[in-house]
């Protein structure tokens, strides 16, 4: 077996699963905060073009996706960060979501005939970005999201030498866990850092349509460098799971210059990844399709004005830029408020060290709690009374 596999810790879900498994809970008494899962209804018509196009299951998709599917991306990159180019035969590629698509674009990156390289990534973190980084053969650098600093990653103080021995950073905007978004001279430094050592930028966007809807859009890495220029160091995902409530569709892409598309496509040739006809065809729609992402948007506002009222009396939180948690901070060690308050109420949240790192002394995920927002409003108030509840313990 892969001798790199035993440098894999456990996912986050098996960690908690572990945590609560003495405490036994029928399951219409349990509500599910701990995974980011939309609740939202997918939309039907997406639904009706997967049952009307069914008959094409019987033919083989090719990994480089349909025409329209492409046209749809660069269409929908076009409007949203307000692009004056983007070529679909050279620019873009269909994932199964973005989650496969990051692995498998990390095991392309990585250059192990080189001492040393390093995979940058924010911490706390998507636990994938640190697995396919240590599958392919990397070593990861963490860079802590703290409160003091708003939960911006600390990237100005990366010492030289590691940017040196950097072939990958990965962003993740708005983040996962804490909602904070990268502003326009945080992409510029690090644009300026990826050409000046020659490294990729892999910028994780897939909660990038879930945001106030009164407030401005996040910010992308793609409006602040062109992808069409070779000399690009941008390579960005996009998915439909959460701003299309279609997670388990898995489709999403990936957009990057003409060589790293080239590369990562003779890659998943091998890898033997693809998205059905049927996929495919309702993936455009979704992607053309504005209607449903707003009434999605908009449900999400209802959510958040909910959830955050429950805490009110005793936090005061803010909804973060974009994505759909709260990253609360908490009075006691995450682990053990996170197994009383399952305990208690059958709520299911994830403590905060399960998605961080030990370093520089501390773990940044140590004492909060990820709240997932997804739930309807009824659900989402009974959780999140009995969060505020749980906190008043502590007071």
């Amino acid at each position: 077996m892969n001798n790199r596999l035993s440098n894999l810790t456990e996912y986050p879900f098996e960690y908690l699963s572990k945590l609560v498994r003495d405490i036994k809970k029928e399951p219409e008494e349990i509500i599910s905060l701990h995974i980011g899962e939309p609740k939202g209804n997918a939309p039907k018509e997406a639904l009706e073009i997967i049952a009307k196009e069914s008959a094409t299951y019987s033919k083989y998709p090719t990994s480089k996706g349909e025409n329209f599917l492409r046209e749809a991306y660069t269409s929908w990159l076009k409007d949203r960060f307000n692009l004056n180019d983007i070529n679909l035969h050279e620019n873009v590629l269909p994932l199964s979501g973005s989650r496969e698509g990051i692995f498998s674009f990390i095991q392309t990156a990585i250059d192990c005939s080189k001492s040393n390289p390093i995979v940058i990534l924010p911490n706390p973190f998507y636990k994938i970005y640190e697995g396919a980084a240590i599958m392919a053969g990397a070593q990861p650098y963490y860079v802590n999201s703290i409160e003091s600093e708003g939960f911006k990653p600390n990237f100005e103080d990366i010492p030289e030498n590691v940017w040196n021995d950097c072939q990958l950073l990965i962003l993740c905007s708005p983040s996962n866990p804490t909602g904070y978004c990268l502003k326009n001279n945080e992409y510029e430094f690090l644009l300026e850092k990826a050409s000046k050592h020659d490294f990729l930028l892999c910028s994780d966007e897939c909660y990038i349509d879930i945001y106030d809807s009164t407030s401005t859009p996040p910010m992308g890495l793609l409006e602040f460098d062109d992808i069409t220029n070779k000399n690009s160091k941008s390579v960005v995902f996009h998915s439909l799971s959460k701003r299309s409530n279609l997670a388990g569709l898995r489709s999403g892409f990936m957009c990057a210059n003409d060589s790293v598309i080239k590369k990562v496509g003779l890659y998943r040739t091998y890898h033997g990844v693809t998205l059905s006809l049927p996929t495919q065809i309702a993936s455009a729609w979704a992607w053309r399709d504005k209607d449903h992402v707003d009434q999605n948007r908009r449900a999400y506002d209802k959510k958040y004005q909910a959830a955050i009222s429950c805490l009110e009396p005793n936090e005061k939180i803010e909804r973060p830029g974009g994505g759909f948690y709260i990253w609360l901070k908490l009075p006691i060690d995450d682990q053990e408020f996170a197994k009383n308050l399952y305990d208690d109420s059958g709520v299911l949240t994830l403590p905060g060290s399960y998605l961080g790192k030990e370093n520089d002394g501390s773990n940044p995920g140590k004492g909060y709690l990820r709240l997932a927002v997804v739930h309807d409003i009824e659900t989402v108030t009974k959780a999140f009374s009995s969060v505020n509840d749980a906190l008043t313990k502590y007071k």
